[in-house]
This record gives C-alpha cells, sequence and structure tokens, in this order.
C-alpha cells in the first residue's frame, strides 16, 4: 500500500543522525516559497507572568524580492494551510507560533474580535498549552490582542500583508533563555533579544519542539479515530495508542474520500480501516514530507507527446500544451534489505539535490520516466517506485495515474541506454536517410513516456510503461495501424516532411522494439529496421530483386514503394505530374495495397513505352519479380491481413528511394 511505501521512505530519515535544523526544515514550512513572505513582518510577543513586550521582526532582506533568513527561519515552525479556510485554527499547533493573513493583521485594530476568534482559537489548539485552563488561555489572548493593538500605527499597511504572530512564553518548556547567542548546530535556535530580561537572549528549544510536532501531527490523526491497546497496521503489535491515518498532513490519504469508508464506521472513527502507532506515524511524516520535496512536474512537452491522440496528425497538431491536466511524478527508492539509516539517508538527500546532472549517477529518470530527476547511483540490492499523480494536492484532490512498482536499477539503466543511443545515434541517422538535415530534437522519441505514448496511444501510456518496466513482452501491431493511417492522411495533404517526421519515429522505434527483446527481455525477437533495408536497396538499384526477397508483407511493400518512386520520378519528368498524386491516389482516397498493384504499377510498363520514359534497365528487372510477388502475397491474403506493414514499408521504400549516383 502507498502509505507503507511513504513510512519505508521516513524510517531511515527518522532513524538516522539528521540535525535539528534539518529536521524542522523537513517537517515545517518554514523553507517553504509559499511562506517565505510571511517572514516579513513578525509580531512576537514575549510574555513573563504579567510582563509583556513587543517586539516586530523582519527575518530576511530586500523589500522587491524579499529573501528569508536561513539561518534563522528554523526557530518559527510553521505549517502552510492544506485545504480549508486558512484564516480559521487548523489542526494542531506544536508551539505559539502562526501563520497571520492581510485580514488577521488588519482584525488587530479589533481588541475583543482578534484575541477570542484568533489568538484563543490557536492556542486552544497548542501542545504547548495543552495543559492550560480555558480561564488561563483567555488572559494570554488579551494580552497579545492588547499589545498588538497599542502598536497597530507602527506595523499597519494599506497594501496586502502577511504576518507571523510568534508568542514567546518565558513558562513554556519549550523556550529558553540565556546570556549566550546559540546557533543552529546547538540545541537553541536563537529568535531575538529579550526586551523582558535585559541582557538574555530568547532561543527555542529546538529538541522539545520536534517532539511536539509528532505530538501535534498525530493529535491531528486522532481527531479521525483514536484507540488505545489496540495492534498497529503497520507493526503489527500491540501498541499504547493508534490512530487513524488518514489525515490532512499529507492529502494523499484524504478523509473527504468516501471510497476506503464503510458505511458502518462514525464520521470520526477511520481506525477500523488502517491505525498506525506513533512511532510510525513520526516515519509516516518523515516519508511524506520528503516525497513531497522529490515530486517534480512532468513538462507540458512531454505530456503533449504521451496523450496526444495517435491516428491524427491534426488531432495532435490541434491540442494546445495547456490543454493537458499538469501530472507529477515521484520517484521512490526503496533497499531491498534493511540498511544502514545514514547511508539510506545519503542517498536520499542526493535525490534532494537541484542539480539535474547529479554527478557519478547512472540513472537520469528524464529518459526513461518522464521525471527530471538524477538517481543517486544504486545496484539491484535496491528498486526504484515510480508514482504519477494528477490534481491539487492542497485540496486533497488526487487522482493516482499509476504506481509502477519494484522496477530493477540495472534494467532502468538499460532502458536509459537505449533511449539514450537512439536520440543521439539513430535519429540522425534515419533522418539522413530520408534527405531531412533537421538537427533540433526529436520530441516524440526523447524518451521512453514520449515514444510509448506515440506508439500505442494515451489509452495505453501507463499499462505499456509499466510493461517495459516490468521486462513484459511488447508488441506493434497498433504502431503499424498508426503510422498507416497517419501517413495516408499526411500523403493526401501533400505534406512531405510531416511523412518523413512519421517514419523517422517508426524506425526509431523499432530500434527500440529490437533492443528491448535482445538486451533486456533476451529473446532475440526482431523486426526489419532501417539498417535491414540497405541490402534490398542494393539489390534493387543492380536490378537483382528476386521472389525470395519478397516473402514478408513489409520486404514487398519497401521494394513495391521503390519501383513505384523511381516510375514517378521518370513520369514527373515527363509529364510535370505525380504519378502517385495523378493516376493512382484519386480524390483523396485511402491508399491501398491493392491499389498501389492495380492501379500503379500493373500500369508502369503501357505508361512507360506510351510517353517513352527511358527507365532504367533496374526498373524492367525488378517490375516483373515485383509483379510476381504481390500475387503470391494475394493468395496468401498478406495483402489485406498485413495491410499496415505493407503500407508502412511502402512509404519508407518510396521516400528513402534516390537515383543510384545519389545514394
Amino acid at each position: 500500500m502507498l502509505a507503507e511505501s511513504i513510512i519505508r521512505v521516513g524510517e531511515p530519515i527518522r532513524d538516522s543522525d539528521l540535525s535539528n535544523k534539518e529536521r524542522i526544515e523537513l517537517l515545517t514550512d518554514c523553507n517553504s516559497e509559499n511562506c517565505k513572505n510571511f517572514f516579513q513582518n513578525v509580531f512576537l510577543i514575549e510574555i513573563d507572568e504579567n510582563k509583556i513586550g513587543y517586539h516586530f521582526l523582519k527575518v530576511g532582506t530586500g523589500e522587491e524580492d524579499f529573501k528569508v533568513d536561513k539561518t534563522r527561519n528554523t526557530a518559527y515552525p510553521i505549517f502552510y494551510p492544506q485545504g480549508g479556510n486558512p484564516l480559521h485554527a487548523q489542526g494542531s499547533y506544536p508551539i505559539p507560533c502562526y501563520l497571520m493573513y492581510d485580514k488577521h493583521i488588519k482584525d488587530m485594530e479589533n481588541i475583543e474580535y482578534f484575541a477570542e476568534k484568533v489568538v484563543l482559537a490557536r492556542l486552544e489548539k497548542t501542545i504547548s498549552y495543552d495543559k492550560c485552563s480555558e480561564e488561563e488561555l483567555k488572559n494570554i489572548s488579551y494580552m497579545v490582542a492588547e499589545i498588538l493593538n497599542k502598536n497597530y500605527e507602527q506595523f499597519i499597511d494599506r497594501e496586502r500583508q502577511l504576518g507571523i504572530l510568534y508568542i514567546y512564553d518565558h513558562s513554556l518548556s519549550e523556550y529558553h533563555s540565556s546570556k549566550e547567542k546559540h546557533g543552529t548546530r546547538s540545541q537553541y535556535f536563537w529568535i531575538t533579544e529579550s526586551k523582558l530580561k535585559l541582557g538574555e537572549q530568547l532561543h527555542l528549544d529546538s529538541n522539545k519542539c520536534i517532539e511536539n510536532i509528532i505530538e501535534a501531527k498525530f493529535t491531528e490523526a486522532k481527531s479521525l479515530g483514536y484507540r488505545e491497546k489496540e495492534v498497529s497496521t503497520f507493526s503489527n503489535k500491540l501498541e499504547e495508542e493508534v490512530a487513524s491515518i488518514y489525515n490532512k498532513y499529507w492529502l494523499w490519504l484524504s478523509p473527504t474520500w468516501e471510497a476506503p469508508r464503510s458505511i458502518y464506521w462514525k464520521k470520526e472513527d477511520w481506525t477500523p480501516g488502517i491505525k498506525i502507532d506513533k512511532k510510525n506515524y513520526e516515519a509516516y511524516l518523515y516519508g511524506a514530507q520528503f516525497l513531497n520535496q522529490i515530486t517534480l512536474p512532468i513538462s507540458s512537452s512531454i505530456l503533449k507527446e504521451m496523450f496526444a491522440p495517435i491516428m491524427s496528425v491534426e488531432a495532435k497538431k490541434n491540442r494546445s500544451y495547456s490543454s493537458f491536466e499538469q501530472i507529477f511524478g515521484v520517484p521512490i527508492v526503496f533497499p531491498l534489505v534493511e540498511k544502514n539509516p545514514e547511508q539510506m539517508y545519503k542517498k536520499y538527500k542526493q535525490l534532494l539535490k537541484k542539480d539535474d546532472k547529479a554527478k557519478g549517477s547512472d540513472i537520469h529518470l528524464n529518459l526513461i520516466a518522464g521525471i527530471d530527476k538524477a538517481l543517486p547511483t544504486i545496484d539491484d540490492e535496491y528498486r526504484l517506485t515510480l508514482l504519477y499523480y494528477s490534481g491539487d494536492i492542497s485540496r486533497g484532490d488526487v487522482h493516482i495515474r499509476m504506481i509502477i512498482e519494484d522496477v530493477v536499477p540495472s534494467v532502468a539503466k538499460e532502458l536509459k541506454n537505449i533511449v539514450k543511443d537512439i536520440n543521439r545515434k539513430e535519429v540522425p541517422r534515419i533522418r539522413r536517410v530520408f534527405g531531412s538535415n533537421k538537427e533540433e530534437k526529436f520530441y516524440p522519441l526523447a524518451n521512453l513516456p514520449s515514444m510509448l505514448g506515440n506508439a500505442y496511444g494515451p489509452g495505453y501510456v501507463w499499462s505499456s510503461l509499466e510493461t517495459v518496466f516490468s521486462k513484459k513482452p511488447i508488441y506493434i501491431n497498433r504502431l503499424h495501424h498508426s503510422v498507416s493511417t497517419k501517413l495516408n492522411e499526411l500523403a493526401n495533404r501533400e505534406e512531405h516532411w510531416e511523412m518523413v517526421d512519421e517514419l523517422v519515429f517508426y524506425h526509431g522505434f523499432l530500434v527500440f522494439y529490437n533492443r528491448y527483446n535482445n538486451e533486456i527481455l533476451r529473446i532475440g525477437k526482431e523486426v526489419n529496421i532501417m539498417a535491414n533495408w540497405q541490402g534490398l536497396l542494393e539489390k534493387y538499384h543492380a536490378g537483382e530483386i528476386k521472389i525470395d526477397d519478397l516473402k514478408t508483407a513489409e520486404e514487398l511493400g519497401y521494394v513495391v514503394g521503390l519501383t513505384l518512386k523511381q516510375f514517378s520520378n521518370s513520369y514527373h519528368r515527363r509529364t510535370n505530374n505525380d504519378y502517385l498524386k495523378h493516376r493512382v491516389m484519386k480524390f483523396g482516397s485511402k491508399l491501398t495495397p491493392e491499389m498501389i498493384w492495380k492501379d500503379g504499377l500493373l500500369r508502369c510498363e503501357e505508361l512507360a513505352a506510351q510517353w517513352d520514359l527511358g527507365l532504367g534497365r533496374n526498373f524492367h528487372q525488378n517490375l516483373s519479380h515485383v509483379l510476381l510477388a504481390l500475387l503470391e502475397a494475394n493468395k496468401k491474403d498478406l495483402l489485406n491481413k498485413d495491410k499496415d506493414q505493407f503500407m508502412t514499408a511502402f512509404w519508407s521504400g518510396y521516400l528513402m528511394y534516390k537515383k543510384q549516383e545519389e545514394v
């Protein structure tokens, strides 16, 4: 299950020697781009019994392009709201440190409203104050509201403002004041200098803060179900307490989903479904946040190749990049056997690197998974899971498109090498054969998802991707049909270079098909690729084509294409008309093997004599054998049964042919 995978990712992070600074960065949103502007207005209220002090802080620099001070922001364990109304108190808070939106800041002018509706509502949900009475919390709320009101004119702005309300209560064990100013390498994270205790510095106890974060999130989970002395779904042991894993912290497992919920469950009791103990929930929190950080959107250029229609060139051309729903990819690496937490987290840290070249990496997922992320160097003692989803995770509107599990790293590496070779070597070679001098990137073959989407169609992208990663056989009948259909559409519109692009994709994919069968499946199943046609081309120019050379629909179609193109060239020089368009493809009809044979080739000798076309000797020598081979193929019903193979090979030969001296 997905939750178990997240826990497996989080366990080595939880058990590693990760610094407190890194843990708070991972567990909270203090480093989130969504939160950076809140640090421009920090309202720090210092309380020592009945004494109160007001601080206005700016944790960062810059006006137009504000940059948060990364040496100080981990002293602010803030959480960006996931779903719901952000103006209302949500979930649980580890310490009294709260995001303030523009309305909150404007409401600071109204003491009673701000104390009751904003401050008190949050204090009641704060772990630090869970032992305090309602009266004590109300008293703190009014103290905070009153001092903010007194200083209101100093900070209020007509423009939209965001901020952080931070209550530093000297009575709380989460805080520590001392004469010394500590850095983030210490247990204590510096906040600012005290106004109530002169000469002392205010600090956050990071150990206690992390404990409170875990407690706050587990408390949130309890709101959807809580039991004592129950067996956890994940530890499979009797635990002191278990809670429902469905939560609002990471909305992949959202309580808004009705599907996993039995009609017999109460609204606030999801524990009969999946229940989790506190230790595993801590791993879940680390794993969820880590996966959020390595989640990347699939680029619009890849999505267009993956999900555009494959039976119509025009339909694909008219689909804009913006018409595709955004899809996100998440690469998850697991060890097959338990690894040292430090060693495992070291691998994970490499995944967090923004440098996509990732020095020392064997596998760049952009080529094989469409995810712009390089994997750390891993061997077959690990497995890779690829997770794809769409929707707005902040609203809990998540649609899992595909989970591809147990991808073997050596298979991923081999696939990467094949795709890379096709783009570097095969695409330029195939283009040259068809007379194309293009050098730009060829997107239909640029990566595996694009390749499979163009070969099998949008409805088969995920299943074919899983098939390839799972080392199962793939087939190419659908490829023949789609390419044949598009070539006919383009031929009717006389779009020569678009036809060439379709054939570049077709022959490039056949290279992938052969190498996949040979190098990954090791079954030796091959089809003819561009290199195999060279022998037939040489025989054709020499006038040495025999019936034995034309046993398959593809071989026959290819040589028929060469023959008809040679005739068409001579016909055009004499009559200034395109023979295929003028005599065979009448009124934009769909070209078939029978039309090519009966309306095209059978009339060649008659028209050659009538127009004195002066065809080369090799043409007449080859034509007789080609016509006999067509009769044989017709008897075996190959022209009908293997029509698509015939037509793709025909267009390959037709567009590849050049006069012998030009070859």
